[in-house]
């Protein structure tokens, strides 16, 4: 008796790895678990579902259906390039592929939320073709934050992982908390100008406080475009700011 052992995320998965291997339909195989898997903390650390599989005993292949049409017919549909036929509009696989993701991660986020006692609910604002925006709506939500957004960058690194592993997508996450991220990227442009202000009167570089390194992009879009100061970076690791300077 042939008897195949394998391995999938869900026990499902393994079983219909263990028909493919077998070369029959999954009804046709009998299976026995040999380790359960365990799902992990936001779908990391996940242990496969191992199984051992054989065809059932008994179990009869059902006969090849009988080709009724005539050979002229067949070298006729031979002539119709497959790959047309069965080729996926783009846009709706991607709109299938979003939907996928959003399927995943809106509970994913939903159960976080619910673990740090909050009242708030996650909402999609928008969906690119790479991109998927979500607000989490609520009260109270400066423990989601953090100082500096830092808690909700680290969240969004997170769920961004875990979501598009779990889902087999490749989308990129922008989470926000009750409009946050804009907030802060306001204040962080209006300082940004408040202080180019000071090295035009002064004609002294400023030297800014270390920050992160979105931080210190939205500082250098922010005075990209100015004529008479320029920006860079110096510093290393957690040190690392930006300068502002004054154009000679």
């Amino acid at each position: 008796m042939d008897m195949v052992e394998v391995s999938g995320r869900t026990l499902e998965e393994a079983v219909q790895t263990a028909a493919r291997e077998l070369g029959v339909s999954v009804d046709a195989v009998e299976y026995e678990i040999v380790e359960e898997g365990a799902k992990g903390f936001l779908g990391l650390g996940q242990s496969p579902t191992v199984v051992k599989a054989h065809i059932r005993e008994g179990y009869v292949p059902a006969p090849a259906p009988v080709r009724e049409k005539p050979v002229v017919a067949e070298e006729a549909e031979a002539k119709v390039p497959a790959a047309k036929a069965e080729q996926p509009k783009e846009p709706k696989a991607a709109a299938e592929d979003a939907q996928k993701f959003i399927d995943v991660l809106l509970p994913m986020l939903s159960d976080i939320v619910e673990a740090m006692s909050l009242k708030a609910k996650p909402v999609v604002k928008s969906v690119d073709a790479d991109e998927i925006v979500v607000d989490i709506e609520g009260n109270d939500l400066a423990l989601l934050i953090g100082k500096h957004g830092q808690t909700l960058d680290a969240l969004q690194y997170l769920v961004s992982i875990a979501a598009n592993r779990a889902a087999g997508t490749r989308f990129r996450i922008i989470l926000d908390a009750e409009g946050y991220r804009q907030r802060y990227n306001e204040m962080l442009e209006r300082k940004a100008h408040e202080y180019a202000r000071s090295v035009k009167a002064q004609g002294q570089e400023a030297v800014l406080e270390p920050q992160s390194a979105r931080d210190r992009r939205i500082i250098h879009m922010a005075l990209a475009d100015d004529p008479d100061v320029y920006t860079y970076s110096e510093g290393e690791g957690d040190n690392r700011h930006v300068v502002i300077s004054p154009k000679k």
